[in-house]
């Protein structure tokens, strides 16, 4: 019996819960599907970022960059005995 059927309403799917049916399939915990679904997109998003701070102008801010301090002034704090 289908989920959709059950529920009495249409279940749409996204790719997490593609993975979670593929692995599932595999013999895998379905709960493991974010998993799969993260270690399948590190390398690329480490390629990506490697390539803006190397070959291209940043699509955005990455890396070291000076920031100053605007917050509250220090104080000194003793101890309350």
């Amino acid at each position: 019996m289908e989920l959709g059927n059950s529920l009495g309403r249409k279940l749409p799917i996204n790719v997490d819960g593609a993975i979670a049916a593929v692995i599932s399939d595999m013999g895998f915990d379905w709960r493991l599907g974010k998993g799969f679904f993260l270690i399948s997109r590190v390398p690329g998003l480490v390629a990506h970022a490697y390539e803006e701070l190397t070959r291209e102008r940043p699509m955005r801010k990455l890396g070291v960059w000076n920031y100053e301090y605007d917050g509250p002034p220090e104080r000194r704090i003793t101890d309350q005995e």
